[in-house]
Order: C-alpha cells, then sequence, then structure tokens
C-alpha cells in the first residue's frame, strides 16, 4: 500500500511543528540566589530603609519572581516581611520565632539553598503562561515545633486531636483564577492521623492548569480573635514549571496549505 504524497507532507510538518513546541521544564532550585555564606537568609531587607519605611520588590530564581515586602516600623523600629525570602539555614532544634529562617528537614530537599513563604502575601510570578508540576514542600523548624509543643510564650497550645494545619495554592492566568490546590502540613483528624509533616515531599499543583502567577493562602484549626496562631510558614524547593508554547494549529494550516500547493503545481 503507497501513502498520497501530500499526506506524509502533512504528518512530517505537524511532527516538526509539535517537535518544535514543546518546552523542556524550568527546575527553580535557588542555588542561583546569592548568600554570604551558611546559616545565612535574605527576607528583603535592602539594608538602606529608616524607621516608617518599606519596600515591596520581588526576587528572582531562574526566571520566576517571588513576591516579598519588607518594612521597618516607625514607633518600635522593628523590622518586618512578608512573602517569601530564601535560606540555606540548617536549624531544626530552636522553636522560637528568631529561626523562622529554617526548614525543619534541614536544609533544601537536595541542596543546600530553598525559599520560606510567610502569610498569605506569598505568591510567585511565572515568566509567562505556563503549565507548573509543583515543587517540594516542607514544615519550617518554627512551624512544626509550634505544631508539636506550642509556642516559647503560651499563646499557642500543641496541635490537639482533631486539628489540621494547610496552605492552598491558587492559579491565575491575565488575572482569572485557574484553579486550586491544597497540601495539608499538619493533619490530625481521624482514627489514621496523616500527622505533622516532618520532611520533604511533593506538593502537585498540576490541577492549577495554564497559570502566570500562583498565590498561597493558609487556613487551620488554631485560630483565635486575631486569626491563625499557628506560624503561617511553608518550606519550598524545587518548584517545577514548563512554558505553554504558542498555539500552533493556525501555523500548521498554513505550513500544509503552502507545501501541497507547492507539490501539485509540481505534478503539473
Amino acid at each position: 500500500m503507497t501513502r498520497n504524497r501530500s499526506t506524509i507532507i502533512v504528518s512530517c510538518l505537524a511532527g516538526s511543528l509539535l517537535a518544535a513546541g514543546s518546552v523542556p521544564a524550568t527546575v527553580v532550585d535557588f542555588e542561583d540566589c546569592p548568600l554570604p555564606g551558611p546559616q545565612s537568609s535574605f527576607n528583603g531587607d535592602p539594608g538602606t530603609l529608616q524607621p516608617g519605611q518599606s519596600r515591596t520588590q520581588p526576587w528572582a530564581s531562574r526566571g520566576a519572581s517571588f513576591a516579598n515586602t519588607f518594612g521597618i516600623d516607625g514607633d518600635y523600629n522593628f523590622p518586618y516581611w512578608d512573602g517569601f525570602a530564601y535560606s540555606n539555614v540548617v536549624n531544626t532544634t530552636d522553636g522560637s520565632f528568631t529561626n523562622q529562617y529554617a526548614s525543619y528537614p534541614g536544609g533544601g530537599f537536595g541542596s543546600s539553598t530553598y525559599a520560606v513563604a510567610y502569610s498569605d502575601a506569598a505568591a510567585v510570578e511565572l515568566p509567562g503562561p505556563s503549565t507548573v508540576g509543583g515543587f517540594r514542600i516542607a514544615n519550617t523548624t518554627y512551624t512544626y515545633l509550634t505544631l508539636v509543643n506550642g509556642d516559647q510564650w503560651g499563646f499557642t497550645s500543641p496541635l490537639p486531636a482533631g486539628g489540621w494545619f494547610r496552605v492552598t495554592a491558587s492559579g491565575r492566568l491575565a488575572g482569572v483564577a485557574t484553579g486550586s490546590a491544597t497540601f495539608n502540613l499538619a493533619d490530625l483528624r481521624g482514627a489514621a492521623p496523616a500527622g505533622i509533616l516532618a520532611g520533604w515531599t511533593w506538593f502537585d499543583l498540576s490541577a492549577l492548569g495554564t497559570v502566570d502567577r500562583v498565590e498561597f493562602a493558609f487556613a487551620g484549626s488554631d485560630t483565635g480573635t486575631y486569626g491563625l496562631n499557628t506560624p503561617a510558614y511553608f518550606a519550598m524547593d524545587d518548584l517545577t514549571f514548563a512554558a505553554v508554547p504558542e498555539p500552533a494549529a493556525g501555523m500548521l494550516a498554513a505550513a500544509v496549505a503552502a507545501a501541497v500547493l507547492r507539490w501539485r503545481r509540481r505534478r503539473r
């Protein structure tokens, strides 16, 4: 059996265009983020702000931008930040607020540097429409030890049976919501509770679809007058995303039409 030559041309062109449109995944491992040495972190502090001043400016790794605001309180000269920081701190024993940049597993996932998300201001901007596979997620030491022991001031008790703490990732494309995924950082509900996450594990974000921004929000069973009592942090490493190529349908149709027309002219 022989195939029509125009059919062969169509098949070859389609294969070429699809191959050209495939894009390899980017893995954000944060190893391109500069730190002065071991046991270091960056929370957005430019080193130039005065009391009462703040700066909102994302930092970047492997083409992705991570939201960050840093400021100094005007009344008490107290520094504050939210969004994302990055760190290579290894400290699994200090459960105080001063140890807010440490992952509980100790360091990153297979590398030294990782990101730390804090509060509902945490968000990631991608360089363009992309599909997000997910990332490695872990509790920070501050959050983990608070969930297990309560905080050092007695404001937060250990998470009781039936308690939970989670983060939800929501996708957006050009400002429009696309989908969401939720991960339990602690879950003591049910007859066989999953417990409190102690290591790195995978947070699957494929349900978000095509996005250019991912936003994070925290929730938990331990809430009070001022909201969530559990420290709203998580550690991130190996964020994986792939750019969505330009639609190839129009290119394919035009290329096929031109190729078939040339072939017919040669036959005549």
